[in-house]
């Protein structure tokens, strides 16, 4: 899974097609109505999508209200677990500091499992090397 300022660029990514479509929806389904007491109300485009009826275009509308305030929660909900938010910068100094020295020793631990292997490995090798030369010799002892 993502880093969490990954997962932030991707929701305002998608939090501005979201505004996108909205506006491209709003633009291309709504209703011509006159300006007051101006002109009247005049007939639609002949290449102009033909608008929905009126209770479905505001179902529409409001899902797709919800739909940007969801991810807007979305949004503050990414950059309140943010580290970092709401904390000070001693309090950030000293999770470093701490973070470093586990980062030592887990360093120090790897560096002996390293070791270990390496020796588990050298013996290994010598079994092999003895075990093959004992080998050798009892066939040649049994010719």
């Amino acid at each position: 899974m993502a880093d969490r300022l990954t997962q932030l660029q991707i929701c305002l990514d998608q939090l501005v097609e979201q505004f996108c479509a909205t506006l491209h929806y709003v633009d291309t389904h709504h209703t011509f109505a006159p300006l007051p007491d101006e002109e009247p109300a005049r007939d639609l485009d002949p290449g102009a999508v033909q608008p929905p009826p009126a209770e479905e275009f505001k179902a529409t509308i409001n899902e797709l209200s919800t739909d940007l305030i969801l991810k807007s929660r979305q949004i503050i909900a990414l950059i309140d677990s943010l580290p970092g938010a709401g904390v000070s910068q001693a309090e950030q100094v000293k999770k470093i500091v701490e973070l470093q020295e586990e980062l030592r020793h887990v360093q120090a631990q790897k560096v002996e499992a390293v070791r270990k292997k390496e020796d588990l490995l050298e013996w290994v090798n010598e079994l092999v090397v003895e075990f093959s030369s004992d080998l050798i010799e009892a066939k040649k002892a049994k010719q």
